[in-house]
């Protein structure tokens, strides 16, 4: 590389587009907005802050925006990454950076799983940037640029800078993000969360967040903000003691310019005084992993927070403050009983979660599952058998068996212990059922009805905006819909007596379901295509059982 890392060079920041489907996109609903996407990419605005500050930095999104040659070719260097759904992305830039002879930096959860996949890339920064950037430039400064740079070792947060939020144009997302911890103290076998952060969460000081909330809001931007944390109650003692008073604090002295979201565990219900602060702070919605109903599957799979109390109950005890619930469910596990479509459908029900995030088990790399899958042999490979290889295994999107893999419509790669058509069928009827209009909306009026709104937040103009605006299009989506056309109206009758933050919620709420409903109709599209593919013993979309389609 004929640069050096103390000049004062141009760094293109390119964020790739997810690919595939998932709960954590949701376009339609952005767009009824006025906006292209939900956030603003974190990771980048992190490691551009941890850069050398005398470089010049520019964001090319492509998740809101195609494709841009100027930027690219004003850039003495591209610095990307992203997680799993976006691998096909980062392969590409890593290909048309070979080929325009760019160098092209990097990193990010996915290529630190499986690092062999982006092996042509001209630096792999993998694992915690606030460690690996120094590294990568200790050794470009001695003449090697390229390579591989890893470390074991965790870093420590409290060090790590205010992210570049000022790259932004908030404009083109629905909202922003901030990180405030690391890790998680849970075990669960199927994540990949601990395997990257590690089990002792690390947590930032209460000053660094509040000069985060600050930088965003001396930017001009205010409405909601997403902590994004994989579990904000990971240390809940310090949450309290330290985070909270400091978070209410600023908030009271900023009239309140934010409303907050996050991911928790569930045992966050039983602690009444994290949540009285949580209240304070402005927090209004939480999504929690409930996994499945089945105790037994919850101890199998290492999800012993899940099994303290009555889950309804917990559930409630959100609603009592204030909190909007999404929650993720899980079909696939081993040893799951045939009927399990039942009891999630009524848990989702006695629940009144909303948005249900319903998917199949994936054995993602390099987690405790997958370690085990592969030494009981039921691991599938890239070739549709079973994985046998020494190396790490890989989810490798190019490949025939995994392409197209995503949230949705994907998973159960692993030998099951049940039927695989039988999962398939009890997983579509969950999402039909769950996601009709008329069960959707009437437990989002059922919820509503339920929670206890209390808040200071109000919104400013440019959100009032936003909200006539997604208003107007949400109308014309749902009233000329021949089965969406009478729930909306009887919904949107139910919600006016809610007062005017339980029925802003409830057209939220709505909004998401455009997005949801036209999932739907392209999972049941796949999963189709998958059952015919194991009716006929064929691997490409259907990732064939093994033991029961025999080489």
């Amino acid at each position: 590389m004929r640069f050096h890392p103390d000049e004062k060079l141009k760094c293109l920041l390119v964020y790739p587009r997810s690919q595939g489907l998932t709960f954590w996109d949701l376009p339609k609903s952005c767009a009824m907005a006025g906006c292209k996407t939900l956030s603003p990419p974190l990771g980048l605005l992190t490691v551009a802050a941890i850069l050398p500050q005398h470089w010049e930095f520019r964001l090319l999104d492509l998740n809101c925006e195609p494709f841009d040659e100027e930027p690219w070719d004003w850039a003495d260097l591209v610095c990307t990454g992203g997680m799993l759904p976006q691998q096909a992305g980062i392969v590409d830039l890593i290909h048309r950076g070979a080929r325009d002879g760019k160098f092209v930096a990097v990193g990010g959860p996915d290529p630190s799983s499986q690092p062999e996949i982006y092996e042509r890339a001209s630096a792999l920064v993998l694992q915690e940037g606030e460690i690996t950037i120094p590294l990568w430039l200790d050794s470009w400064r001695e003449g090697k640029p390229t390579g591989v740079f890893t470390t074991d070792d965790k870093p420590d947060v409290t060090k790590s800078p205010i992210p570049r939020y000022d790259l932004v144009n908030f404009d083109d997302y629905l909202y922003p993000g901030i990180q405030i911890s690391r890790g998680c103290p849970f075990n669960c076998e199927f994540c990949d969360v601990i395997e990257l952060y590690g089990r002792k969460p690390r947590l930032k000081t209460p000053e660094q967040v509040v000069a985060e909330l600050e930088s965003l809001y001396r930017l001009g931007y205010s409405g909601q903000l997403q902590i994004v944390d994989d579990n904000f109650v990971g240390n809940p003692r310090y949450v309290k003691r330290e985070i909270l008073p400091a978070v209410i604090a600023w908030m009271e002295s900023r009239q309140y310019p934010f409303y907050v979201t996050a991911q928790a565990s569930i045992d966050v219900a039983d602690d009444e005084e994290l949540l009285a602060l949580m209240r304070a702070a402005e927090f209004r919605g939480l999504f929690i992993g409930v996994e499945t109903p089945d105790p037994e599957l919850l101890r199998s799979t290492q999800k012993p927070q899940n099994l303290t109390g009555s889950l309804i109950d917990r559930m409630h005890k959100l609603y009592d403050y204030g909190m909007v619930v999404a929650a993720g469910f899980i079909l696939g596990f081993d040893n799951e009983k045939d009927g399990i479509d039942l009891p999630i459908i009524r848990c989702v029900e006695d629940t009144e979660i909303a948005v249900a995030m319903v998917g199949l088990l994936i054995a993602l790399p390099d987690t405790q599952l997958t370690r085990r899958l592969r030494k009981e042999r039921r691991l599938i490979g890239g070739d549709g058998k079973i994985d046998s290889s020494e190396g790490r295994y890989r989810i490798d999107v190019s490949n025939t068996v995994f392409a197209g893999f995503d949230q949705m419509n994907s998973g159960l790669n692993f030998v099951t212990t049940r039927d695989r058509r039988r999962i398939l069928r009890e997983y579509l009827n969950v999402l039909n059922t769950i996601y009709a209009a008329d069960s959707y909306f009437q437990r989002v009026v059922r919820a509503f009805r339920r929670i206890k709104f209390k808040s200071h937040y109000w919104p400013r103009w440019f959100e009032i905006k936003r909200l006539l605006r997604g208003s107007a299009a949400l109308s014309a989506r749902l009233l000329f819909n021949r089965e969406t056309c009478w729930p909306y109206i009887r919904t949107v009758a139910q919600a006016i007596p809610l007062g005017l933050r339980g029925y802003v919620n409830t057209m939220k709420m709505l909004a998401i379901y455009v997005d949801l409903k036209d999932r739907l109709h392209e999972v049941n599209a796949s999963i189709e295509r998958r059952s015919r593919d194991l009716d006929n013993g064929l691997p490409a979309s259907g990732l064939a059982d093994p033991a029961r389609n025999p080489e």
